[in-house]
């Protein structure tokens, strides 16, 4: 039996379907802790992972890249797609404007949905204090990835990136 062409075009190709995937689970995992005590740091880890596959495949980025950024030595000189990669993770964590842009507001919000509590205070007083290094940069690419930076810098003992 032959599809007709309203039936395939409604179809999504294999890498949209997976970014759906990945949204709906992370959405699902952002939405879990509203109805309990939050997320817990396996929880959380785990979170970063999916942040992770969902974005990696998208870039030109190592894993050894992301996993000394995770734990944020960011001392490697970022090419665009690293600096990407961090604005793919930003939107997956709901943190970008409808324009595209980082938005502390909108992190501030995400931080008792998508941090465990022992990360909630040190994030926000990193935020705080680096909300600034993205307006140094036109390119929202690399806003993403310098407040990053910068939040890293000021407290590398608590941050985590995907």
């Amino acid at each position: 039996m032959r599809l007709n062409e309203s039936t395939s075009a409604s179809r999504c190709s294999k890498s949209t379907c997976r970014c759906m995937s990945y949204q709906l689970v992370l959405a699902l995992l952002l939405l879990l802790p509203r109805f309990c005590d939050g997320v817990n740091m396996q929880q959380f880890i785990q979170s970063l992972d999916m942040m992770r596959n969902g974005c990696m495949p998208k870039f030109k980025v190592q894993v050894d890249q992301l996993d000394r950024i995770r734990d944020g030595d960011f001392s490697v000189e970022p090419d665009q797609d690293l600096l990407c990669y961090t604005k793919c993770i930003a939107q997956l964590a709901g943190t970008l404007t409808k324009k595209g842009e980082f938005s502390v507001s909108k992190a501030q919000a995400q931080m008792p949905i998508i941090l465990p509590p022992e990360l909630q205070e040190p994030a926000k007083v990193a935020l705080n204090h680096c909300k600034d290094a993205q307006k140094e940069h036109k390119d929202t690419c690399a806003k993403v990835y310098y407040i990053s930076k910068c939040m890293a810098d000021f407290d590398r003992a608590n941050f985590k990136f995907p």
